[in-house]
């Protein structure tokens, strides 16, 4: 159990126009300590709630999952959208995540 749980919610989805991409989309009361985990993750932010992962090696999926991850073990809760699920496998480079609607 996290010592103190960031009280955010963090949707993480691939991005509609190119499929490499990810969104992260951050609410909740604790939305700063969710930013600062996804940027110790690679993430950028693009506005106030929404960041992506700043790599050119097409990849973001993989850390994605390992954002997700590290967002969890702090308590905050993650959300995975299918499209982003299903490239996220136990063979591929990504942890294993639940699908979630």
């Amino acid at each position: 159990m996290p010592l103190s749980d960031i009280a955010a919610h963090v949707r993480l989805a691939a991005h509609p126009d190119h499929s490499s991409a990810v969104i992260a989309t951050i609410t909740g009361s604790d939305a700063s300590t969710a930013r600062a985990v996804l940027s110790v993750q690679g993430f950028r932010p693009l506005g106030e709630q929404t960041m992506v992962p700043a790599r050119i090696d097409h990849e973001e999926h993989h850390y994605a999952g390992q954002a997700a991850r590290a967002l969890r073990e702090g308590g905050a809760t993650v959300d995975i959208t299918p499209g982003l699920q299903e490239d996220t496998t136990p063979n591929g480079p990504g942890p294993t995540t639940r699908r979630t609607g």
